[in-house]
């Protein structure tokens, strides 16, 4: 058991530091602003903002992304262009607005209860099922209040 722990952990560290050497990532900031944790430490919960003048935002997870969103976002004179989170199931970063949320589940991010992304509507079903979710929320039912409630 030991063993396999061991190598779990060696390979998300040497998947984190593959992520953090590409290209999308080059010159950012790799440390959250809202919890201030380096992202790559848990790179299966990156989520992404990115804004046209070509800045990104990086956060350890879902839920500090949208209450940066919510929050902090007047900061910046560049509009938003695209918001980006990683699947849970496939580890990849997917555009935001087309993913789907699993909402009250027993698995916990960095940040504590949040929202579980998904690419595909049956992967965020079948997660659901396995680990006591509530609800699958798509992007426009995620507001302020949702976000404030986790927190």
């Amino acid at each position: 058991m030991r063993n396999v722990f061991l190598c779990a952990l060696v390979c998300a560290f040497c998947l984190g530091e593959n992520l953090k050497d590409s290209e999308f990532f080059k010159d950012t900031n790799t440390t959250c602003p809202i919890k201030f944790i380096d992202v790559f430490n848990h790179p299966d919960w990156i989520s992404v903002l990115e804004y046209k003048n070509g800045q990104k935002v990086l956060f350890s997870s879902v839920k500090p992304m949208f209450h940066y969103f919510y929050t902090d976002s007047y900061k910046h004179i560049s509009p938003l262009k695209k918001m980006y989170v990683t699947d849970y199931k496939s580890k990849e970063l997917i555009d935001a607005a087309s993913a789907y949320y699993v909402f009250g589940s027993r698995v916990v991010s960095n940040s504590g209860d949040d929202l579980i992304p998904f690419l595909s509507l049956e992967d965020a079903k079948d997660f659901m099922a396995k680990n006591s979710g509530h609800k699958i929320m798509e992007f426009k039912d995620i507001n302020k209040k949702l976000i404030d409630y986790l927190n």
